[in-house]
């Protein structure tokens, strides 16, 4: 939230700058802005307002899968550990000096807790609660209700390795589902702007040419031509509003939240900006 806060407020302080510069402003006549450097600096603007945010929902979406691709990986180590002859408890501190990504920091604490308590219930449950993702809850209660079934804490442990790898096989399944989608947004944006430049170059530039000429003054289908910087923001517009939407689609599809896919979104924005200004100038 803080981070939001900071990129909205600087994006309004850059716009309010603009304004005070003089840059923006529509031309009278087509009432939107027709100079590429007025519609680069809103463009800009808006690059600046999802940026930062997509970055670190980018980096929350990571760690939160770094969390679920580590917990069986966290559980197979327990069974193998236990099924040696150590305790559950010693399991767990000798698994808190291994790498298991993020979870490795919360699991060491969590044995501390558990070593100044003396509850361990307690001090499971906490580790499930910080590390957010429901199936470190649910692996927080499989580890305490292992520690309570006596002999058979080896055939809970094995039965709950079996589930989070049944649960992984499926994420990574349908991750390669999707990713085509994701695909498809980048060349659904990128095929636009080639058919942008084509129109202008290929169709209306020409047009455009002929209008001014004195031999094509009278001919019908140059005389309703407008400017050609006119249609060049229209199409850059248009350009920026697929790169946005089609960007937080992408993150619906692949990660089921329209947060995800932000950092898309700021890419393909960025891509926008950048083939408007080399290509169409």
């Amino acid at each position: 939230m803080m981070v939001w806060a900071s990129s909205l407020a600087v994006a309004l302080t850059l716009y309010i700058f603009f304004i005070l510069l003089g840059i923006l402003g529509p031309t009278e006549i087509y009432l939107i802005p027709l100079e590429q450097r007025v519609n680069n600096s809103l463009a800009l603007t808006l690059l600046a307002a999802i940026l930062p945010p997509s970055i670190v929902e980018f980096n929350n979406f990571r760690w939160l899968r770094g969390v679920d691709r580590n917990i069986p990986l966290l559980l197979r180590d327990l069974a193998e550990a236990v099924r040696s002859g150590e305790t559950l408890i010693r399991a767990l501190e000798e698994a808190a000096k291994r790498d298991y990504g993020p979870i490795s920091g919360y699991l060491e604490r969590a044995m501390a807790r558990l070593s100044l308590t003396s509850d361990l219930e307690g001090s499971l449950r906490w580790l499930g609660e910080s590390l957010v993702r429901p199936s470190a809850m649910r692996m927080a209660t499989i580890l305490v209700e292992a520690s309570e079934s006596g002999g058979r804490i080896v055939e809970v442990l094995e039965a709950a390795v079996s589930l989070f790898n049944e649960i992984a096989e499926y994420r990574d399944e349908r991750e390669a589902q999707t990713r085509p989608y994701i695909l498809l947004a980048y060349m659904g944006s990128i095929v636009f702007m080639v058919i942008s430049y084509v129109i202008l170059f290929q169709f209306l530039a020409p047009l455009s040419t002929a209008s001014e000429t004195p031999e094509m003054t009278g001919v019908p289908i140059v005389q309703n031509v407008l400017d050609i910087s006119y249609y060049r923001s229209i199409l850059f517009w248009a350009s920026v509003m697929e790169s946005v939407f089609g960007g937080l689609i992408a993150g619906k599809i692949s990660r089921g939240h329209l947060a995800a896919g932000l950092i898309h979104s700021s890419i393909l924005l960025g891509i926008s900006i950048a083939f408007f200004n080399i290509f169409t100038v």
